[in-house]
């Protein structure tokens, strides 16, 4: 028995609609990929940095309100109630796209009353100290993608530093008047922070509590005219010497004295200013409790 041949009838049009259709998922999902990606390696860094450059202006306006704080505290006197000022941690994000987002970065906080020491001392005697202070608060970034900097109060100063490089943002330097006997004298302020050592590190935000606990002016005249050596040791020497070389030269003419009263220099370990022939010492000296805590 013969057996017949059958036809199969192929639908090429059903084929292509179903070719078609995959395609487009593949396409789709090419797209999808193709725009998170773009948005992880280009966007999101752009994101965090921008987050992270927002952290270190809050920080930094922080800073100065603790140093606005004190300076007010120092104004009242030991009378003076505490003040409760804090330091944000962590960096925020600020935007995401489907989920995607910037990790936040996190920064340290340091207190530390051992580090930073500032003294004025006879320079030809070393031993002989008139005045010192000790003591520093850090802020450390831990940026992803923005420039790393610490943000420094020591000495009634604050200081922006990047790396090797620091600068005083706004201070207490030293003054040198020529009085109306031709006499040089010499005014330097000290600010020694006293309180126990502490390390936060991680989210949120970590508190920092000032308390004025003696302030003091002396003024000593010198038997002779002596030099005298403002010696800061300290990692920021190098913007400490040049806050106080600009702000000398600044007021030289007003102050009735020349650059050949005075020499300033500073390496990694800090800076010395040196000035010479000095009749009379005015001293202003405070001592501010410092607490840290999380």
């Amino acid at each position: 028995m013969r057996r017949k041949t059958r036809t199969v009838k192929w639908s090429w049009r059903s084929s292509k609609t179903g070719i078609a259709g995959a395609v487009t998922a593949v396409l789709f999902v090419i797209i999808i990929t193709t725009i998170l990606t773009t948005v992880a390696l280009y966007f999101v860094p752009v994101w965090s940095k921008d987050a992270e450059s927002e952290h270190m202006n809050r920080v930094n306006n922080q800073f100065m309100a603790i140093q606005d704080g004190i300076t007010d505290q120092l104004a009242a006197g030991e009378r003076a109630s505490s003040l409760y000022s804090h330091i944000v941690l962590t960096s925020g994000t600020t935007n995401s796209f489907l989920g995607i987002s910037g990790e936040p970065s996190q920064g340290t906080l340091i207190f530390d009353p051992n580090q930073s020491a500032f003294d004025l001392h006879d320079t030809d005697s070393p031993a002989e100290i008139f005045a010192m202070a000790k003591g520093r608060l850090t802020f450390q970034s831990h940026n992803n993608q923005f420039i790393q900097q610490e943000y420094v109060y020591e000495n009634g100063a604050i200081i922006i530093g990047q790396g090797t490089c620091s600068t005083v943002r706004e201070g207490v330097a030293p003054e040198i008047h020529r009085n109306e006997f031709g006499c040089l004298t010499l005014l330097v302020s000290f600010y020694s922070l006293f309180g126990d050592s502490a390390y936060i590190t991680g989210s949120g935000s970590a508190g920092v509590e000032t308390r004025v606990l003696h302030t003091e002016q002396a003024e000593l005249p010198l038997p002779g005219s002596k030099n005298i050596t403002y010696n800061g040791t300290t990692k920021y020497g190098a913007g400490w010497a040049r806050y106080v070389n600009s702000t000398l030269v600044a007021n030289m003419a007003s102050w009735n004295f020349t650059s050949s009263d005075y020499t300033i220099s500073w390496n990694s370990n800090g800076f010395l200013l040196n000035v010479k022939g000095v009749w009379a010492i005015t001293i202003r000296f405070a001592v501010i409790e410092m607490k840290v805590s999380k």
